[in-house]
């Protein structure tokens, strides 16, 4: 077990993401812009003002300052977002931001400086004062959810009655060392929350390369993607997968089989594919992308919120079960279950996201 401190923040920033997204996939559309009074925030403007800070704290975050001039901070608290679409993509590049920059760290770089607002940090306490504000935010986010859904909420925690069982399981194992995300992050990916991750990944996605100029979207270093081909190529996939959920399971059971393991969590499958990476992974040529023109960039998009409407809307068809038990092969990774599929899915585009960033900046 890595028991680091940059491996334990990652855990406890996942945690929290993870709260947030467990809230989101309980409210209606409606529910995340509702606000108690004047004087309060949304979920949508909470999450807007996260969206800010981490762009603003994490972009270059060993070489400048966290408080970046383009922040517009108090534009944070307008209550402008319209769609659940639009709130997601805030959320997704947000913290795709703070895990990018979190990526290439050690616990060796804790005690470099950086500044915010020319204060200076070490960067254990630049980290810890950020694992001490998103949870702030994020508990507000999941108190607003609970006074708007009232019986109906599904606790995110140990549910009220149940802690006296929940302290025998516990104590029933032997003393180990753990992580107190474990549990939590290993059987985290219900369908609902698949599906707001999907939706959260991918618009995070189109927002980025909706905001590139027409240069550093078309144009493509030799041998290289541009990144609409980068986008391209994760339609591809995403196509893919709906049309695999589309199939008759009899049909998928012929053709790939049965699973007869537990799906891995997201950190495994990360690694995974983490591992894979560094091995070399050249993609079939079904999900090479064609040259793209700056021209075709919306067109494109539109194509791709189509398909991963249809994949969002094919998972409805799909139990609980049915995702830990089918296979569903991947060119690279193997025999996965399709649970793992559909999570390879949203980190795909996370994984995309960010070298369409590397590429750009």
């Amino acid at each position: 077990m890595d028991i680091g401190y940059i491996s334990s923040a990652r855990k406890q920033f996942a945690y929290y993401k993870l709260l947030g997204e467990k809230t989101f996939a309980q409210l209606s559309d409606e529910e995340l812009f509702w606000q108690h009074n004047a004087g309060t925030n949304s979920v949508a403007t909470i999450v807007k003002h996260l969206w800010g800070n981490m762009r603003s704290r994490w972009t270059d975050f060993l070489t400048s300052d966290g408080e970046k001039p383009w922040r517009d901070r108090e534009a944070e608290f307008d209550s402008d977002v319209r769609t659940r679409e639009a709130m997601l993509a805030q959320w997704d590049e947000g913290w795709a931001c703070l895990f990018g920059a979190l990526e290439p760290l050690t616990d060796a770089d804790l005690g470099r400086i950086i500044h915010i607002r020319n204060e200076g940090h070490t960067v254990l306490e630049a980290i810890n004062r950020q694992l001490a504000h998103y949870p702030y935010h994020v508990g507000q986010i999941v108190h607003i959810g609970k006074l708007l859904r009232g019986e109906h909420w599904n606790s995110l925690s140990i549910p009220r009655g149940k802690s006296q069982d929940f302290n025998a399981e516990k104590f029933s194992k032997p003393k180990h060392r753990g992580h107190f995300t474990d549990g939590v992050l290993t059987h985290a990916h219900t369908i609902p929350l698949l599906q707001e991750e999907l939706r959260a990944a991918h618009e995070g996605l189109w927002m980025l390369v909706n905001r590139l100029d027409a240069l550093k979207a078309a144009v493509a270093a030799p041998g290289k993607w541009s990144a609409l081909q980068h986008m391209v190529h994760i339609h591809l996939g995403v196509k893919a997968m709906a049309t695999f959920l589309a199939l008759p399971k009899e049909l998928i059971t012929e053709k790939f089989g049965r699973m007869e393991r537990p799906s891995m969590d997201m950190d495994t499958l990360i690694r995974k594919y983490t591992e894979r990476l560094a091995q070399g992974v050249v993609p079939p040529d079904r999900f090479i992308p064609p040259v793209v023109n700056a021209e075709d960039r919306a067109a494109f998009i539109a194509e791709g919120r189509e398909q991963l409407h249809v994949l969002i809307e094919a998972l409805n068809s799909w139990g609980e079960a049915d995702l830990d038990t089918y296979m569903c092969p991947h060119p690279a990774m193997g025999p996965l279950t399709t649970r793992e599929m559909v999570m390879f899915t949203v980190l795909h585009a996370r994984h995309h996201t960010r070298s369409i960033a590397r590429i750009t900046t």
